[in-house]
């Protein structure tokens, strides 16, 4: 691959980017994307250190969720204010102090300690989900599995009805696909509407939580204040877009490229099925090689030098977690699965700093649960229709499969 025909936009690079990684890297610590003029940093010091920089880097460029320079903002903003609530940045696309204030209403939910309470749970989930796919000849296995477990436990976690699911799923596609820059003027009208659907469901349940509260999020987003203040109706709105999104499709998408990964390397599956030990060290590896969002971005703000390239204030610097995460001075033999890798843990997928990931521990006991359960219950898990078992759709930073097609022999008894 010549270092001169690559482009991150390049829907060829995005459908996999990890050989354009390899070249970009090994070219220099900053690579200026020829399509967009974005600088995008792919060595695993720097990308780590400037995840955490809140100083000189600002998480607010515009391009996810937030206003974004385009000819049809005013028609936007027209249907975000009369329709729902107006983008706001927060969480991802926020800097301190405003980025703690909000996150300090949701990290509560995603503790270590809650997710270890949640973990009878989270087994039920799953057993569920297998129950309904452990009969059928074959399983499209990203829609059928991974992405309804994520879908249930926000849900439940936020006090929205099951009954409500294919909703929340047209919601949580609407708010990903928003990200897309490529969105024609129609396309982005429709996502919008569809999007301020979510905002009168939110605000509706937040009001009712209020006049009678209960264990879940959006109660405590109803009735917690912190700083002496409550929720806006416009902040709930943009909490419930980023929660539903992040704990949604990235969760799915790390639990498919898991069922993808042993299947490709079949001998994980008795490994891993006998030493169910080894399960954590192999969600790590997991996360590391197949981060479910590959990067983020960041905006300077003033002009600085990254590596010894000059980069301009309001530039946008891009931070591929992916990219990081293979780095061979980091992790030896990078594209290889090592359940004894030492260091695993330390891949850049949950971010690092004060944007760290607030739902990691819950992302890594979903994947963890679900791999363990499907082992216990199935065995020789393979693709059903060869080459055409996996399909996936170019994206900047999302990285996992849109279809998965399996098959599989079911166990009947735990012991078989």
């Amino acid at each position: 691959m010549n270092i001169n025909e690559i482009s991150f936009m390049d829907p060829k690079v995005q459908l996999c980017p990890f050989e354009a990684y390899k070249v970009v890297r090994e070219a220099g610590k900053v690579f200026v994307d020829p399509a967009t003029g974005w600088y995008v940093i792919t060595d695993y010091d720097l990308v780590r250190t400037l995840t955490a920089d809140t100083t000189n880097l600002s998480s607010f460029t515009g391009i996810l969720m937030c206003k974004r320079k385009s000819e049809v903002q005013d028609k936007l903003d027209r249907i975000y204010s009369e329709e729902g609530y107006m983008p706001i940045p927060l969480l991802v696309v926020a800097d301190p102090p405003e980025h703690k204030f909000h996150r300090s209403f949701v990290e509560r939910a995603f503790t270590a300690a809650r997710v270890k309470k949640l973990e009878a749970y989270l087994e039920n989930v799953v057993d569920e989900m297998i129950d309904k796919c452990i009969g059928k000849p074959e399983v499209e296995f990203r829609s059928d599995f991974a992405g309804i477990i994520p879908q249930i436990v926000i849900a439940d976690l936020l006090g929205m009805q099951r009954q409500d699911l294919p909703k929340l799923k047209v919601w949580t596609d609407a708010v990903i696909a928003n990200q897309d820059q490529s969105n024609s003027e129609q396309r982005q009208l429709e996502l919008a509407h569809t999007i301020c659907e979510l905002h009168r469901y939110a605000v509706a349940k937040v009001a009712q939580y209020r006049e009678n509260p209960a264990e879940c999020l959006l109660s405590d987003f109803a009735n917690t204040q912190v700083d002496g203040r409550h929720l806006t109706n416009q902040e709930v709105a943009a909490l419930c877009e980023q929660v539903m999104a992040g704990g949604n499709d990235s969760s799915a998408n790390a639990i498919a490229n898991a069922i993808v990964r042993l299947i490709e390397q079949p001998d994980l599956q008795d490994l891993l099925r006998n030493n169910p030990d080894l399960i954590p060290k192999f969600v790590e590896e997991n996360l590391r090689l197949d981060a479910p969002v590959q990067g983020l971005f960041r905006e300077p703000k003033h002009d600085m030098e990254i590596a010894g390239v000059k980069i301009p204030k309001g530039s946008v610097v891009v931070l591929k977690w992916g990219a990081a995460n293979r780095d061979p001075a980091q992790f030896p033999y990078p594209d290889t699965v090592d359940l004894q890798r030492q260091n695993a843990i330390r891949h850049m997928t949950f971010g690092n700093g004060a944007h760290v990931c607030v739902g990691n521990q819950l992302a890594r006991g979903e994947i963890r649960i679900a791999i363990a359960k499907l082992l216990k219950r199935m065995k020789n898990i393979r693709y059903s229709r060869g080459a055409n078992s996996v399909i996936r759709d170019p994206h900047f930073f999302a990285w996992g499969p849109r279809e998965v097609y399996i098959t599989f022999d079911r166990i009947d008894s735990p012991d078989e």
